[in-house]
């Protein structure tokens, strides 16, 4: 299976490919392919620390590759390693802060894996950490966030453009400890974030004594299925990213076989055995991740129109049109659709002005006859 990675080199790939599959790689440099294009290729994809860890642990193989080239690996691993230290400090606290106040958050993404699947935390780089609250804390997280000093990076809230709210602070040692703050699941899917989150995600959670006692995040069930879907959430736009699929790849070898089924039933309820099937499939190409038995089974199934197939496809435009007829789709009823498309052709004044980076509110006529001009490319332009 031949699996391509927008915007990643194809000499990078392949070198990459190689070491993660033990294929014994050797650097090869030529007239278009260099040290600084390779390692602009792997900290773009995330995978800085964990090549140098490969590399550096297979010590017959090292003085295959550049010293230059492994002390630039080895620095930007060491950086990942500082910030990780005062990252995890930060973390700490905000926590117990949100735990004061009576929010109980779940830790997404990178943070909570980092502790659970990596050796390191340091080998898994992240640019923030992500949060899910109940909606009902959202003003009381704002409130939080801004008294503990942290400034918000998007300030608009819209229920059907914008589901989460963004934070930054620097720290002493010129660090910034970066937060989302999501009340939704999912940016790209409403009914798939209202289905998770119904399915007991809060009441499977699990501790993550790493990050101190008030720290919880998904089972590994739902840590996957989110994993997989937060993928093709991306895809169209970005197409692929390779720590997300490395994810993947070690959530797959670390559930039991009871997760496994239960994985499965779940995937099939929600209705995205393709997404997951595709996520799995394409991270054992790059990773040769060994699935058990009965998962091996579930890649194979047959499945039938499944909507949420159709955010695989490539090209923005694809995805916005994609992703907006998914909403629609599996919104409750022609009220709540009529307001989600008015609120995409309409946004608040202070969301235009955000997205379009814009200051003065003379200049919005234009802004939202922009905004209906690239609509109706979108859903026109094949």
């Amino acid at each position: 299976m031949t699996v391509t990675v927008r915007g990643l080199h194809p000499e990078t790939g392949e070198l990459l490919r190689r070491v993660f599959l033990g294929q014994g790689a050797r650097w090869q440099e030529s007239r278009e392919f260099s040290e600084e294009v390779f390692c602009e290729d792997v900290i773009s994809q995330g995978m800085a620390p964990l090549l140098f860890r490969r590399i550096a642990s297979e010590v017959s193989n090292a003085s295959a590759w550049p010293e230059s080239l492994l002390l630039r690996l080895r620095k930007t691993a060491l950086h990942q390693a500082a910030f990780e230290l005062v990252a995890e400090l930060d973390l700490r606290h905000l926590l117990a802060a949100f735990a004061q106040v009576g929010i109980s958050p779940l830790l997404l993404k990178g943070t909570p894996l980092s502790h659970t699947l990596y050796p390191e935390p340091g080998l898994r780089p992240r640019c923030d950490t992500d949060l899910l609250i109940s909606g009902e804390d959202r003003e009381k997280a704002a409130n939080l966030m801004k008294k503990l000093g942290y400034t918000p990076l998007h300030e608009v809230q819209v229920d059907y453009i914008n589901t989460q709210m963004s934070y930054s602070k620097k720290t002493a040692q010129g660090f910034s400890c970066c937060y989302d703050i999501h009340w939704q699941v999912s940016n790209c899917n409403r009914q798939f974030s209202r289905d998770f989150v119904n399915g007991k995600l809060f009441g499977n959670a699990e501790a993550l004594p790493a990050l101190g006692e008030n720290a919880q995040t998904l089972s590994k069930v739902d840590a996957l299925i989110f994993s997989c879907f937060h993928r093709a959430g991306h895809f169209s736009h970005s197409g692929d990213r390779l720590i997300w699929l490395y994810d993947i790849h070690l959530l797959c070898q670390a559930l039991t076989a009871q997760e496994v089924t239960a994985f499965c039933q779940r995937v099939k309820e929600l209705q995205i055995i393709s997404l997951c099937a595709n996520a799995i499939t394409t991270a054992q190409s790059w990773f040769g991740t060994v699935c058990p038995e009965e998962l091996k089974l579930f890649l194979y199934e047959k499945t039938e129109n499944e909507a949420a197939a159709q955010l695989l496809g490539s090209g923005r435009r694809h995805g916005i049109r994609k992703h907006t007829l998914l909403e629609l789709k599996g919104l409750s009823g022609w009220q709540e659709r009529f307001s989600y498309i008015l609120q995409n052709l309409f946004p608040p004044a202070e969301f235009m002005l955000w997205r379009y980076n814009k200051k003065k509110k003379l200049i919005l006529p234009w802004l939202y006859a922009r905004r209906f001009a690239e609509g109706l490319i979108i859903f026109l332009r094949k």
